[in-house]
């Protein structure tokens, strides 16, 4: 790869690593984590809580709190550019433009203060030479393309005026105002109920322009199924397996992959009970020197407990951080 990587690629994360100082001492929150994205695709980042989705979204728009975070290795290129190494005004005009980010939860994203249609049209206005009217209309038309009655009332609302639904739908105005190329959807369904989750990825899947690209952060394999065309698998700060949907739901190669699609309850004979993953994830601020998943695994050996196994195997035909993967690719190779 070039110095300045591959310009038909939207978004390149190369060996990032990300980690925060505490009183207990180094907390690795993404250890060496590689992932691209290209035009068109939509690609879940999927794990348990607390494994480092959130802040491997966070460090590509640089969002993260400084100088608490640390960014111990690594490149994240947008269209060929180190957004790590970019002076405050280009980030700027990145975001929004051509990254942006819906957030898990709208109400601490959104001004309180502010009505919903000056806030669009605050955006709008940062990025275009745009009056206030101008921008006013912009953000109604805005709001009327992701489906909110009456938006020319319902811009004049503050964000607790309005449902949960609503907020989020104002969310997704907001991050497709600019046409971005690529769009980091942090959760964007947590608390609303299953209806209202089918409008949402709907619309996001829907409104964003052609070409560009979709990366969803959760931890709902379901909606990575229904939703994404290929798939990241995290676990304790790392990327444990990669590689398309439908390929990664028929044969995991990851025991860890294979533990989260077996806890999918519509995959849950009726009358047995939700299979559960054994065990804990290990603590962030002293991973273990072999596999991270070892003491969790079935199928955990010598080896695992001592050398921890790097993302790609030989043999193996797709990206899987496990001694034993290129054996759960062939024929009767070892499953849960």
């Amino acid at each position: 790869m070039s110095a300045t990587g591959d310009n038909n690629r939207i978004l390149e994360i190369e060996d990032l690593s990300v980690s925060f100082a505490v009183e207990e001492g180094v907390l690795r929150a993404v250890d060496g984590l590689s992932l691209t994205i290209g035009p068109d695709e939509v690609v879940g980042l999927v794990g348990e809580s607390g494994c480092g989705k959130s802040v491997t979204a966070l460090s590509v728009l640089r969002l993260l709190p400084f100088p608490q975070a640390r960014m111990d290795s690594g490149r994240v290129l947008y269209r060929g550019r180190d957004i790590l190494a970019m002076p405050p005004e280009e980030i700027r005009s990145v975001r929004g433009n051509g990254i942006s980010m819906i957030f898990q939860e709208p109400m601490t994203a959104l001004s309180p203060l502010h009505r919903i249609g000056s806030q669009l049209s605050e955006a709008l206005r940062l990025h275009a030479p745009l009056s206030r009217r101008e921008a006013w209309d912009r953000a109604v038309e805005a709001l009327r393309r992701v489906g909110i009655p009456d938006p020319s009332e319902r811009a004049h609302s503050h964000p607790h005026e309005l449902s949960g639904g609503m907020r989020q739908r104002v969310m997704i105005a907001m991050a497709l105002l600019h046409d971005p190329d690529l769009v980091i959807a942090d959760e964007p369904t947590t608390a609303l109920d299953v209806t209202v989750q089918a409008q949402v990825f709907d619309l996001m899947l829907r409104e964003r322009k052609p070409g560009s690209a979709l990366l969803l952060i959760t931890h709902d394999m379901s909606v990575v199924w229904e939703t994404c065309t290929r798939v990241a698998v995290m676990y304790a700060s790392e990327i444990v397996e990669e590689g398309p949907v439908d390929d990664v739901f028929a044969h995991p190669l990851h025991p860890y992959t294979e533990a989260l699609l077996a806890s999918i309850p519509a995959r849950t004979p009726p009358g047995e009970r939700l299979r559960a993953i054994r065990g804990q994830v290990p603590s962030p601020l002293n991973y273990p020197r072999g596999c991270r998943f070892h003491d969790r695994c079935p199928f955990a050996f010598e080896r695992c407990a001592s050398e921890h196994p790097a993302l790609g195997q030989t043999a193996c035909p797709r990206p899987a951080r496990c001694f034993l993967a290129a054996k759960r690719a062939g024929n009767g190779g070892p499953r849960l």
